[in-house]
């Protein structure tokens, strides 16, 4: 639910922005974006965070979250998506570096873990590689000037990063008992 809701938003943004725009008509939509892609971020979402809790005892976390942590983890990246939004059409050494000084600060403070580390960088891998391969399809495209990887934005390995990162520890946050004052 968390990865559906905020993939959504997210892209939302990027529609609105007009930094991604969906190609194949007549495919249903959900707040302007194909109805397929908040049902993959959330998959997405969910195997990382089932995975990385099962290497937890391997890779255990520095920090232990809680369900009330997870909103501000999830809103932290979701204004880094609003924020890969904003920035279409700038320069991009300056997005990169930008929006991976914040997904690192995301990680830092989120868990700073070799555990969400992995889990960070193996999505900075597979969620362009997917991006990569929709865009091929023809499914969707990213505006000239946002699109200098392969056909998707520069950017987007480190939102990928900040969003498997705090994936990694969603999972244990979720299991935990709520905080008592």
């Amino acid at each position: 639910m968390i990865g559906f809701a905020v993939g959504l938003a997210g892209d939302a943004t990027h529609v609105a922005s007009g930094t991604t725009r969906y190609e194949w008509d007549g495919v249903p939509t959900i707040w302007k974006s194909a109805i397929w892609f908040p049902f993959l971020v959330a998959s997405a979402v969910l195997a990382a965070a089932w995975i990385a809790d099962r290497q937890r005892d391997r890779l255990p976390p520095t920090k232990t979250r809680t369900r009330a942590d997870v909103i501000p983890g999830a809103a932290a990246v979701l204004a880094l998506y609003a924020l890969t939004a904003a920035l279409r059409g700038e320069p991009e050494t300056v997005s990169v570096i930008l929006t991976g000084t914040i997904a690192v600060l995301i990680w830092a403070w989120w868990d700073p873990s070799p555990g969400a580390l992995i889990t960070g960088l193996a999505a900075a891998v597979a969620g362009p590689l997917v991006e990569i391969a929709v865009v091929q399809a023809g499914a969707a495209s990213y505006a000239g000037g946002s699109d200098g990887l392969a056909g998707v934005a520069p950017w987007l390995p480190c939102l990928y990063f900040a969003a498997g990162a705090v994936a990694a520890r969603l999972w244990g946050a979720l299991a935990s008992a709520p905080r008592t004052s």
